[in-house]
């Protein structure tokens, strides 16, 4: 395999990996002649990872064997193994590197490596740059490694520990030494730097000299310098082995917090989605397969990983040592595979995780050797969705919204009713809207895409004249990229409209303590209308964008009136002609404007009318080229692949107890589900096998359709197709 310059440069974020192939990273690749795949690199071929984040008392753990038989039976492929952080488990002897005080001289990590390797498993060491024990020597001789606040202290995460500071010789001297010194004396395959870059806020005295650590100036000095960093690393760890790989975490996703991932992850070969469980009680069941369908919006083939945590976590609480007994690390697992990411399963603590709580152990080992079984149905090479949702970062952090709720909830909106129409669908980045990368997809998401510049349009209107369809919401395309307005729609000529007025909402005149609502009057009759046969209105969104009268508008907007009291609840004049929802065809491209934020009021108040009107225009755009159809009850993500193997339908059943709160009880299994598959004209499909349930089905194929029938999904089911 010929290596280019921007594989030798490679770059990632999110985790940042860097890594160099070349004529002697046969020995780290998975050699199988007839699989293509054979001629990447290792950590391109792998989809399981483990890992046991080490304190300081495990440095007295005798459990060494334990943990290697463990991952071992578990069929994890490389191990994610503590090397360092605020303390050393291996006898180092850089200066102000705090050993473990029950280490006593003994390698803890070099007997981790050995036994890793002993079993064939790859070995990445993880450090954690971004704090360091508060030794009073190391105060005296390097007060500047740490962060102050404004008064001076300490930021303390912990007694005796602090954050370290990034314009530091923590990070100019102290880390490469380290990593100088693991290449020295172990076998390992790569450092994972945890925790950092991150946009610190910081008042010591070099960042005092670098600026308010608030401004744009702070920003862009300390961007340049982990980026100056990262190329140091990358350089030191590479002195090992030109096969081995350097990454570090930026943590990740949609808010990006003032780091910009698109730009960071360009040269990436890896990226890594560390929300190790659902971040607030009450955030989305699907969670991680969106985390990763984000991130593979900006890594395209190349690898994302998510990480799994096997402990009990509730938003910001967590007990990191009681195992999480409900099905919710199984499921982040199987969302993980099934959304084409590598599988990272998380514990903390040696010694206590195989002897004090092993509940966490069986999970694993029983969904890792199950992947495992079946790993030759989880090596992808395309999607077949047919939509594609793009995802805006810059809308999401730099948007001037009229409302005060989350700007991810119009996301969250449109995916809430992909899932329940069951459309497969995949993440396009805002920054990915070229020609080649959107002509997989039939239509086109634009949920409120505020901010849009000159050429994201012309990218898109040029995706409309090539036959493309698109839906949007609310505001998409008012504001230029820098977040400044615009007079009228940037894409107000393919949609054919233009903008009469500010954002109103229904109630923002009431004087009562229950206000008004926006309803729409439905004026036509058509696609949009199916299941409202028997009324004349819907519900309407909360905020709406006030467009032009339009002859096309399927439905207007009705003039607010009180819900209270029941005397006053009637409607006080005609419809009006302000659209609410437009549609137009042009060509063989079709296309629909939804004039309020109808996609993040359904996913706040759960109106089904919202989510009918979605999934109706969705239909109406999509014209029956969709890949994957299913027909049965029950809440349902589809998710399919062309794969290695043929091709492979994944099934997430999202009904249970406390699907949308807190963690996914238990799966309560679903019954029969009709399933048809359109596949390329040329594949014959010889067997058709249900992973999880572990037989083979009767299908039909006419032509290039297959059906089939599932009898029973539990929490996870893979429809696997061969050719």
């Amino acid at each position: 395999m010929k290596i280019t310059r921007r594989e030798f440069n490679a770059l990632t974020a999110g985790t940042l990996l860097s890594s160099l192939p070349s004529m002697d990273a046969v020995a780290a690749i998975t050699s199988n002649p007839d699989d293509p795949s054979s001629a990447l690199p290792w950590y391109r071929t792998i989809k399981r990872i483990g890992q046991t984040n080490f304190n300081e008392h495990d440095g007295d753990s005798q459990s060494v064997e334990q943990w290697a038989d463990y991952w071992a039976s578990a069929k994890v492929q490389a191990v994610a193994l503590s090397v360092s952080g605020p303390v050393a488990f291996y006898p180092s002897k850089i200066p102000y590197f705090h050993h473990s005080i029950y280490l006593k001289g003994r390698d803890l990590f070099g007997e981790c490596v050995r036994a890793a390797k002993k079993r064939g498993l790859y070995v990445y060491g993880r450090m954690s740059p971004d704090i360091q024990w508060t030794d009073p020597k190391l105060l005296t001789a390097n007060p500047l490694w740490f962060r102050r606040n404004q008064d001076g202290s300490l930021q303390q995460p912990a007694p005796d520990i602090a954050f370290t500071c990034i314009f530091s010789d923590h990070y100019a001297k102290q880390q490469p030494a380290i990593i100088r010194e693991l290449n020295a004396n172990y076998e390992i395959d790569g450092v994972y730097m945890n925790g950092w870059p991150t946009m610190q806020v910081c008042y010591c005295e070099n960042c005092r000299k670098v600026g308010d650590p608030h401004s744009q100036q702070y920003r862009a000095a300390l961007m340049a310098k982990a980026f100056e960093l990262i190329q140091l690393y990358k350089a030191i760890v590479l002195e090992k082995s030109p096969n081995n790989f350097y990454s570090c975490n930026l943590g990740g996703g949609l808010k990006e917090s003032g780091l910009d991932q698109w730009r960071l992850t360009r040269e990436a070969s890896w990226y890594t989605a560390d929300n190790q469980s659902r971040s607030g009680v009450v955030a989305p069941v699907w969670q991680d397969a969106q985390q990763v369908k984000f991130a593979r919006s900006l890594m395209g083939d190349r690898s994302v990983a998510a990480v799994s945590a096997s402990y009990g976590r509730a938003g910001r609480i967590s007990w990191r040592q009681t195992t999480d007994t409900s099905a919710e690390p199984s499921f982040r697992m199987a969302q993980t595979a099934a959304a084409g990411g590598i599988i990272w399963y998380h514990w903390l603590g040696l010694e206590q995780g195989f002897n004090d709580d092993r509940r966490w152990q069986a999970p694993g080992r029983d969904f890792l050797s199950w992947h495992a079984k079946n790993d030759a149905h989880f090596h992808n090479k395309r999607s077949l969705s047919s939509v594609a949702v793009v995802v805006s970062p810059h809308s999401v952090n730099m948007y001037k919204a009229p409302y005060t709720e989350d700007r991810t909830d119009h996301l969250e909106g449109i995916y809430a009713a992909l899932v329940e129409a069951r459309i497969p669908f995949d993440f396009v980045h805002e920054q990915d809207l070229t020609q080649e990368r959107l002509s997989p997809y039939a239509v086109l998401i634009l949920p409120n895409m505020a901010l849009m510049s000159d050429a994201q349009a012309a990218a898109i209107r040029q995706y409309v004249e090539r036959g493309g369809s698109v839906l949007a919401t609310f505001q998409t395309g008012l504001f230029d990229e820098t977040g400044t307005a615009r007079k009228d729609f940037a894409l107000g000529d393919i949609f054919g409209i233009s903008k009469a007025g500010e954002p109103a909402r229904a109630d923002e005149k009431s004087h009562q303590s229950m206000g008004g609502i926006h309803l729409q009057y439905i004026r036509q009759r058509n696609a949009f209308t199916e299941g409202f046969e028997e009324t004349n209105w819907i519900a309407g969104p909360v905020w709406r964008q006030p467009i032009a009268p339009h002859s096309d508008a399927t439905m207007t907007f009705i003039k607010p009136y009180p819900v209270y009291p029941p005397e006053a609840v009637y409607q006080r004049e005609p419809p009006s002609d302000i659209p609410a929802m437009v549609s137009r065809e042009t060509g063989s491209s079709r296309l629909v404007y939804l004039a309020g934020d109808v996609d993040s009021s359904f996913w706040r108040l759960d109106n089904m009318d919202l989510g009918r009107q979605m999934s109706n225009a969705l239909r109406w755009l999509l014209k029956g080229n969709n890949a994957v159809e299913l027909d049965g009850d029950g809440l349902m993500e589809v998710i399919a692949w062309e794969t290695q193997r043929g091709f492979a339908i994944h099934l997430l059943n999202y009904n249970g107890a406390n699907t949308f709160r807190g963690h996914m009880r238990k799966p309560v299994a679903l019954a029969s589900q009709q399933v048809r598959v359109t596949v390329p004209a040329e594949a014959k499909i010889r067997q058709a096998s249900l992973l999880h349930a572990g037989i083979t089905v009767p299908f039909q194929q006419t032509g290039n359709r297959v059906s089939l029938t599932v009898p029973k999904v539990e929490m996870y089911e893979v429809v696997a197709l061969e050719i």
